[in-house]
């Protein structure tokens, strides 16, 4: 089934440039383009499409900003899954906060858009949790919540890449590049996270597999790289479990 996209950005080059690596996808069909925050409405409220491709610095309305009024117009079931793509990484919690599926920074690289397209495909076409399911944690609801000095910070599920624990501290580790303090220890905070997703590698941390870019032997033990370029260690008896949530192996 084909997936309807709505490309929303200031700049033509970079609209022209993510439509073209578009094509190879032949299940996204580009129904629409915006250059303006207020046009993104406008075109999401007329057009409905299943996906949209929202760039976050724009004049008159940042795309953050028109996400947020699309939630005040439109009920969760019919919303659109939001790409976000900036210049900017230090931008991408602040889009998963507000739902985004997954962000892009620009120019826009072949292989991260693929990843992106898997993920709103799985989003897609994800399992409707049941009503009769009884309780929930705040990470199952997409938070979890750190402290940034005496300041309570929620960080969205989405947006981590692992949580370290380091001289007895456990660590959300971001994909702004970003370090948040946590309460509690790593076997309460790995119970605490959507299981299918993230995985203990070690007696000191639990990485975001939908993060994780390659797995390697690194003399006597392996690590796992993640987007950005962190690296965490894996211990050889938790290789086999990574590998297969990763896809690999």
């Amino acid at each position: 089934m084909s997936i309807r996209a709505l490309v929303v950005d200031d700049e033509p080059r970079a609209r022209a440039r993510l439509m073209r690596l578009l094509e190879p996808h032949t299940d996204i069909v580009v129904v629409g383009q915006a250059a303006n925050g207020e046009e993104a409405v406008r075109q999401v409220l007329a057009l409905r499409p299943d996906l949209v491709f929202l760039d976050v610095q724009m004049p008159e309305l940042k795309g953050t900003d028109a996400l947020a009024r699309l939630r005040d117009y439109l009920p969760q079931t019919v919303r659109p899954a939001v790409v976000f793509t900036t210049a900017y990484a230090e931008h991408a919690v602040e889009a998963f906060a507000l739902e985004g599926t997954d962000y892009l920074l620009k120019p826009v690289e072949r292989d991260r858009l693929a990843e992106a397209l898997r993920r709103v495909r799985q989003a897609r076409w994800a399992a409707v949790p049941s009503a009769s399911s009884t309780g929930s944690s705040s990470a199952e609801e997409g938070f979890i919540t750190g402290h940034k000095g005496r300041a309570v910070a929620s960080i969205p599920v989405g947006a981590l890449l692992c949580v370290q624990v380091e001289d007895g501290t456990a660590w959300a580790y971001t994909v702004d590049g970003g370090r948040t303090r946590l309460a509690g220890g790593l076997t309460e905070l790995e119970a605490a996270l959507p299981g299918a997703t993230f995985v203990r590698v070690s007696r000191s941390a639990v990485v975001n597999a939908e993060r994780a870019l390659r797995l390697r032997p690194v003399g006597s033990s392996y690590e796992v790289e993640l987007e950005g370029g962190m690296r965490v260690k894996v211990s050889r008896r938790r290789v086999k479990g990574l590998e297969g949530v990763m896809g690999v192996g």
